[in-house]
């Protein structure tokens, strides 16, 4: 795939048909920074004027106390703004502080506090700003953390809270500040309760003071009774209010996409907040007007396919090399397909046909002679083989709950996939497997294979929807054994073929984000005895030659 999505045909992705809701967020009505503190040859961080007078000094001292990397300070330098000198200082001091930490001293105990833990990085950032970002835990469920900006620094506020809070909760029950939820187009006030804790403040300032100058001595807390602050709906509205905006998307030098989430505009009636958080009461709930963007995220990144919805792999190692090869041209030509480079692309709607995409299997069309199952058993034939290609996809399909539009299984019972009438067999002119995109936006069919394992992957946008298989054997038919004489193709003792028949029931059930919405019969699937043929000089007792 080209790194502009909308090189497909001709064809983007549809905008999504509802929008979704505001995404669930949390902030602290945090106290008010403290005033920096005064230090001998300290100073903010790539701030104030008095830091331009002498920034080739500054530069070469600070870049050496931090990073421990020296650096070339040219004249030029000292025309860049703090901003400017901060974004190129950003990756140094950024794995510098990724790496320090201090121990922290509460009531006699110790506990250190790693840097690198609560995202301490290098900012240009206003100081005292403050945003809510959203993200995907190790569990894949989204959750939000602050991320504030004190003098140069920027770190992840949320889980600075936590971590004082815990602390403070061997010496009572820690308070807790006003703070506010937002769930669709409700936001919670909840009141704050009075404690025990850890002024945040206080651990911030000494933290900053000591990365700005090199210190790396004790830092002294104490525990202190606090009151919880009275709600501010006013700094709660200008935190809350935005205006809409869409999401957006950049290529980098390396052509992968950096993509700029969408804001859903958010706004409410501040006179009739403050008259309702004025009631006795522990939280209340104040409606939103939401104003929601013409593209949202989802549908900007749904055309780079970046989502891996399923994938099916399965073995060729005991395939002839003509086999093999047959196997690994059919994936290429599905993922070079036309204008695709790196997998196709299939639009909402679409129906992706095999045969269409593999194209005739021809000597011309790159396929070799190799053996393909026939009504009499298996003969040579150009493309054999390739029934392992639409088999691994129909499975990969099935997995990303598609809809399956036309499907064949073999005649007889295949060995390179264990569940019994998963398998999909194609034959030029006569049987297809075909599927259609079910799904609200693109999908990508991408093969790989290496030391002759071979991959399908489904990707897309996510959307939560998984598929399990299961099938049931419901009939057995045995197979028969016939003699022959063995001849130079088929030496004495050897044999082909002796698989029974069987009748296979398959089920396909669909979960929605875990939870088992559907379990329905996807098909009935008759598969023929496969007679063994056995080629010896010395026939059993009772048997006859053919």
């Amino acid at each position: 795939m080209s790194s502009n999505p909308h090189r497909q045909r001709g064809t983007t992705a549809r905008t999504a048909s509802s929008r979704r809701g505001a995404s669930r967020s949390m902030k602290y009505a945090s106290e008010p920074a403290p005033p920096p503190r005064e230090q001998p040859h300290s100073g903010r961080f790539f701030s104030g004027s008095a830091l331009l007078a002498t920034i080739g000094f500054g530069v070469v001292f600070f870049v050496f106390a931090v990073t421990l990397t020296p650096v070339k300070v040219t004249n030029s330098i000292a025309h860049m703004t703090p901003e400017t000198v901060a974004l190129a200082m950003q990756p140094a001091v950024g794995r510098r502080l990724a790496d320090r930490s201090f121990t922290l001293l509460v009531e006699g105990k110790e506990s250190r506090f790693r840097l690198g833990d609560y995202d301490f990085t290098a900012s240009p950032a206003a100081s005292g700003s403050s945003e809510t970002v959203s993200y995907k835990d190790s569990h894949g469920k989204t959750k939000e953390k602050v991320i504030t900006t004190v003098d140069n620094l920027c770190f992840n506020e949320t889980a600075v809270r936590q971590f004082i809070n815990d602390l403070a909760k061997e010496y009572g029950t820690p308070m807790i500040e006003p703070h506010y939820t937002i769930e669709g187009d409700t936001l919670t006030v909840f009141k704050g309760t009075d404690g025990v804790g850890i002024k945040f403040t206080d651990l911030i300032a000494a933290v900053v003071q000591r990365i700005q100058t090199g210190d790396d001595s004790p830092i002294e807390l104490q525990v202190d009774t606090l009151t919880a602050p009275a709600v501010d709906m006013d700094k709660i509205y200008e935190e809350v209010r935005c205006e809409p905006a869409n999401a957006d998307f950049t290529i980098d030098s390396a052509g992968n996409p950096k993509f700029t989430a969408d804001i859903v505009g958010k706004d409410f009636d501040l006179a009739a907040a403050r008259q309702t958080v004025a009631e006795d009461s522990d939280k209340w709930k104040i409606k939103l007007t939401l104003t929601y963007p013409e593209l949202d995220l989802k549908t900007v990144r749904a055309p780079f396919c970046l989502d891996e919805l399923s994938f099916c792999t399965t073995s060729y190692t005991g395939s002839s090399n003509e086999r093999a090869h047959n196997v690994e041209q059919a994936a290429r030509n599905i993922n070079t397909y036309g204008d695709f480079t790196d997998g196709y692309i299939l639009q909402p709607g679409e129906e992706f046909s095999f045969n269409g995409v593999v194209g005739k299997r021809t000597a011309e069309n790159g396929f070799m002679k190799a053996p393909v199952y026939i009504s009499t058993g298996s003969t040579e034939d150009y493309g054999g083989g390739i029934c392992q290609v639409s088999t691994t996809l129909y499975c990969a399909a099935l997995y990303a709950n598609l809809d399956i539009t036309e499907r064949h299984n073999h005649l007889y019972v295949i060995h390179y996939w264990p569940t019994e009438g998963c398998d999909a067999t194609v034959d030029w002119g006569h049987l297809d497997f075909k599927f259609r995109n079910n799904k609200e936006y693109p999908i990508k069919i991408t093969f790989s294979w290496e030391k002759r394992k071979l991959t399908a992957t489904i990707s897309g946008t996510e959307d939560g929807i998984t598929a399990k298989m299961s099938s049931e054997v419901t009939d057995k038919v045995p197979y028969q054994v016939h003699y022959k004489h063995p001849n130079t193709e088929h030496p004495n003792g050897s044999s082909s073929g002796g698989d029974r028949g069987m009748t296979v029931k398959v089920w396909r059930t669909v979960y929605q984000n875990g939870e088992r919405v559907s379990k329905e019969e996807e098909s009935n699937n008759l598969y023929n005895p496969l007679d063994k043929t056995v080629y010896t000089s010395e026939l059993p007792e009772g048997a006859e030659y053919e």
